[in-house]
């Protein structure tokens, strides 16, 4: 079963929800400390059809920190080489011990344990040089363009990270790296400290959504039957401390960064990006959820619902 909405149904939608919120502003709200403060009051949005097509309004081309939004573009790249089987039952072994629901404890601002699993994952081992050569050019695959490493950023959450006790805390609880502490700290916080915008951000949720095709080129980007699991992922994970009641209401998978950054993905459809730096608790972009949410809701994209969403002219 099929469901079509006119392009320019998508285009009123996409216009509205900035309107509506590019004035839009949350008491309380500010940005996270690490953020260069000429973003604050930026927004942007961008959207990217299976056909193509792309929408954008606002600060699309801000540049922010891509945070653990680094996911999407490292589960692609490990399921190039690992089944979904194998991915599933490496990244699950032992009890995740710092910054995961249920973790031992808790690192506020430092990299996710399982982001540092994901990526000690990938091939080659011991190089880290290596693995961020490879990670970024899947990156410029699935976005058409290069992001920008905040190398300010990086070097000062390395420093940072030095004398934190992650390592030691990994092992005391017997959670196991596929590669050196030392590589897969470097390369995630490299990962964590790349700049991208909404316009790469929507272009890589898109080649998702249409089955590893690239909507720009035609071209194939990776394997289509991976996208079925990076969209569950996203789905699983969800926005920064709001995942459950953003998939009850929008049924639509998403994530969130630190930076600002949401990104969206309807299967068949496309996607939708947003950036709006300021955080409500130090972790949710209120305000670009609240756009995404009100284009989402006003198209009815619920991936739950029984009909595929499909755009024509």
């Amino acid at each position: 079963m099929e469901r079509i909405i006119k392009q320019a149904a998508v285009e009123a939608a996409v216009k509205s929800a900035y309107e509506k919120f590019k004035s839009y502003k949350v008491e309380g709200s500010a940005i996270d400390p690490r953020m260069n403060p000429v973003v604050n009051g930026k927004f942007g949005l961008s959207v990217r059809l299976t056909d193509g097509s792309s929408i954008d309004y606002g600060d699309t081309a801000t540049l922010f920190p891509l945070g653990s939004l680094l996911r999407i573009p490292v589960m692609i790249q490990a399921l190039a080489d690992l089944s979904i089987e194998e991915f599933v039952r490496k990244m699950n072994t032992g009890r995740c011990p710092a910054g995961c629901d249920g973790g031992v404890e808790k690192r506020p601002k430092g990299v996710h344990a399982k982001n540092l699993r994901m990526i000690s994952l990938l091939q080659p081992t011991d190089d880290a040089d290596g693995k961020m050569q490879l990670i970024s050019d899947k990156m410029i695959s699935l976005m058409g363009s290069s992001p920008v490493l905040d190398d300010k950023l990086f070097q000062k959450a390395m420093k940072e990270y030095e004398n934190d006790g992650l390592e030691d805390l990994l092992a005391k609880n017997g959670y196991e790296l596929y590669d050196s502490f030392s590589s897969t700290l470097e390369v995630a916080t490299k990962l964590h400290s790349m700049l991208v915008t909404t316009t790469q951000m929507a272009r890589m949720g898109a080649s998702i959504a249409a089955d590893g095709i690239d909507t720009v080129s035609g071209e194939p980007v990776f394997d289509g039957k991976i996208s079925q699991s990076v969209v569950a992922m996203m789905a699983s994970k969800g926005p920064k401390r709001i995942k459950k009641p953003w998939l009850m209401v929008t049924g639509v998978p998403a994530m969130s960064s630190f930076g600002g950054g949401f990104l969206a993905v309807i299967p068949g459809f496309g996607a939708i990006s947003a950036f709006a730096p300021e955080l409500v608790d130090g972790v949710i972009p209120f305000k670009a959820a609240m756009a995404v949410k009100e284009i989402v809701t006003s198209l009815d994209l619920n991936v739950f619902a029984s009909a595929r969403v499909k755009t024509e002219k």
